[in-house]
């Protein structure tokens, strides 16, 4: 029974993340999901209440993926500077965002997700990169690598700066997703590193 549950749930997914691929979020109708994916339009809902139910869900199953890359690389590339570790990680949150920008928009712009928004600083991916950064930063000023700062304080607001609605702005502005990612490095990381941000 789980396991078919659970099957059910990947293709509910992959069908979902087909579809807003191809005619944006927007676009697409829970009934249009619900006929592709191969299921009743109750069974649907009774998984995902609403489309912005189900994108949320699509991004945590993304972030799992993407925070065990970042965790892999942490540990394949523990001898490099916290600055280099930091900047890539820095660069491949903002990619991520970027990736799937046009339907995330309509995750955090959903009423139904006010509380959500409320608790940012409480949420699963806020805490793991408030905790990353963090620690990156506390082992770059045990080496003498860092300027005088506060790690919890710089690390909460790294972790809560790179949001969907920065990013749209910025996009709307002009800026490309590898242009966003090397201003946020050169603006607000490398100034912090004695030799990094100084050479």
């Amino acid at each position: 029974m789980e396991k078919g549950t659970d099957r059910l749930r990947l293709e509910i997914m992959r069908t979902a993340q087909q579809l807003f691929d191809e005619h944006g979020v927007e676009a697409v109708s829970m009934h249009q999901v619900a006929k592709s994916a191969g299921i009743g339009q109750g069974t649907l809902y009774r998984r995902y209440p609403n489309k912005s139910s189900l994108c949320l869900s699509l991004m945590e199953t993304k972030f799992d993926r993407f925070k065990q890359s970042i965790v892999d690389y942490l540990q394949e590339n523990a001898d490099a500077p916290a600055v280099e570790r930091l900047s890539r990680i820095m660069t491949s949150l903002v990619e991520f965002l970027n990736e799937d920008l046009e339907w995330v928009k309509t995750v955090f712009h959903c009423e139904r997700l006010e509380d959500s928004r409320d608790c940012l600083f409480q949420i699963p991916p806020f805490i793991f990169f408030r905790e990353t950064i963090q620690g990156l930063l506390e082992e770059a000023a045990a080496k003498g690598d860092l300027i005088a700062l506060d790690p919890m304080f710089v690390s909460s607001v790294m972790a809560s700066s790179i949001r969907p609605e920065l990013m749209l702005y910025l996009r709307d502005s002009g800026y490309s997703s590898a242009q966003i990612a090397e201003q946020t490095v050169n603006t607000f990381i490398k100034p912090l590193f004695i030799r990094s941000g100084r050479g």
